[in-house]
C-alpha cells in the first residue's frame, strides 16, 4: 500500500448549494442586503440592511483594511 498525497478531495454537495434563506424567521423580509443584494436580513448597521453572515464578512474585511 502506498500513500497518495496527489489525490484530489471530493468535494460534498452540501458545499456547493446556495443557502438559501427562510424569510419568515428573519427580522427584515422585504428589505435587500447591501452585501449580496438577497431579501431576508436579520439586521440593521450604518443605515443599511444585512444578512449576519455578510456583515460578519464585511467587518472582516474592513479590518484587514487598516
Amino acid at each position: 500500500m502506498g500513500l497518495n498525497l496527489f489525490k484530489k478531495k471530493e468535494k460534498t454537495e452540501e458545499k456547493n448549494k446556495v443557502q438559501e434563506i427562510d424569510l419568515t424567521t428573519c427580522k427584515y423580509p422585504t428589505e435587500n442586503c447591501a452585501l449580496c443584494n438577497k431579501p431576508g436580513c436579520d439586521k440593521k448597521w450604518g443605515g443599511q440592511y444585512w444578512h449576519k453572515k455578510c456583515l460578519r464578512s464585511a467587518k472582516g474585511m474592513a479590518k484587514g483594511m487598516i
